[in-house]
């Protein structure tokens, strides 16, 4: 399943009683966003279920891999010489809703997995409007990783997720980052989440390097500081590519210029440098500059035009307050109905 598709996916699995008791597994490579995805699927259940009599408690996040087994299974008591077992503290109240996410369940130890036993067949401790979702690494990905006992995976449902570009991208104009990754990514998709397995303690590019490199672009002083620290969040390989496709992005036209005068701009001839502009004018769409930065859009193949006006739609819903983006919407509705 794209990681794209995984929230919306999570939310129906919970609507339903019968899928919302039975526990979901999550595995896929490191670094792709899967414990992000199930704060947003909470989030928005959170606001489907603002008025229901059970309020939306939100969501447990807990790293097995950190736990130890009284963690879940609590501590002992004596009461009239008999043991009992303390619920947790941080476990869910009663006549609540949310997720308990257990992350890194491939990297607890099997003592862990055993106890977890309990949460994802009998739901020890939950209340019944509470659904489990385990998330884990391949051992393919050459984590800390156990192999799952089987018949905890038995008692799973499992989902294997992985990351593709246009998910990514959508996402990742919505967040406000940097133009100049996206149009990198756009020429170079392999870079967009490359591992081999065979680096040991070598960096290597993930979605979620890509969003750190994003930051830290902004405190490089210079390009060769810059290569060195975004090789700390994508590797060496990534950072030195995407260091010469930087020389690329600045020889294309101001941003400033094509919204004071898109008539006066010319169109790139190369086609790598009329995705920098794409992914520029994607970045910086707003409400006041559309029509301007629509009237240079026109002048661009219709794929481009599309693609820049959906990511910045993703990222600026008020741009439906532009008359001449309501047109672009009407004469392209399949296009927006996807960007939606």
């Amino acid at each position: 399943m794209r990681i794209a598709n995984l929230g919306d996916f999570v939310t129906r699995a919970y609507q339903n009683e019968a899928t919302r008791n039975r526990t979901l597994y999550i595995e896929g490579p490191s670094g792709i966003g899967k414990s992000q995805v199930i704060h947003q699927a909470s989030a928005a259940l959170a606001k489907l279920y603002a008025d229901d009599d059970q309020p939306w408690a939100g969501m447990i996040d807990l790293r097995l891999s950190q736990c130890d087994v009284t963690d879940l299974r609590g501590v002992p008591s004596i009461v009239n010489g008999r043991t009992h077992w303390n619920t947790p503290d941080f476990f869910p109240k009663e006549n609540t809703r949310g997720i308990l996410f257990l992350d890194e369940i491939t990297s607890a130890p099997p003592a862990m997995q055993a106890v977890a036993y309990q949460l994802a067949l009998d739901r020890v401790g939950l209340p019944p409007g509470w659904m489990v979702i385990a998330a884990g690494n391949r051992q393919s990905d050459r984590g800390v990783t156990f192999a799952m006992a089987a018949p905890l995976l038995n008692r799973m449902t499992k989902i294997s997720v992985d990351v593709e570009l246009d998910g990514f991208m959508s996402y990742y104009a919505s967040q406000g980052k940097r133009p100049e990754i996206l149009a990198f990514l756009r020429e170079r998709p392999e870079f967009l989440h490359k591992f081999d397995g065979k680096s040991v303690g070598e960096q290597f590019p993930s979605p979620r390097g890509w969003f750190a490199a994003s930051d830290h672009m902004e405190l490089a002083k210079d390009d060769s500081e810059r290569v060195e620290i975004l090789s700390g969040d994508i590797g060496s390989e990534a950072a030195t590519s995407f260091e010469a496709f930087l020389r690329v992005w600045e020889t294309m036209p101001k941003l400033e210029m094509i919204y004071k005068d898109p008539d006066s701009v010319d169109i790139p001839k190369d086609l790598n440098v009329k995705y920098c502009v794409t992914m520029g004018i994607a970045a910086t769409l707003t409400v006041d500059n559309f029509d301007n930065g629509w009237k240079y859009l026109k002048r661009l193949p219709s794929e481009m035009q599309t693609l820049a006006i959906k990511l910045a739609y993703m990222r600026d819903k008020t741009l439906t307050n532009s008359k001449t983006f309501s047109e672009w919407a009407i004469a392209n509705q399949h296009a927006f109905r996807r960007a939606s």
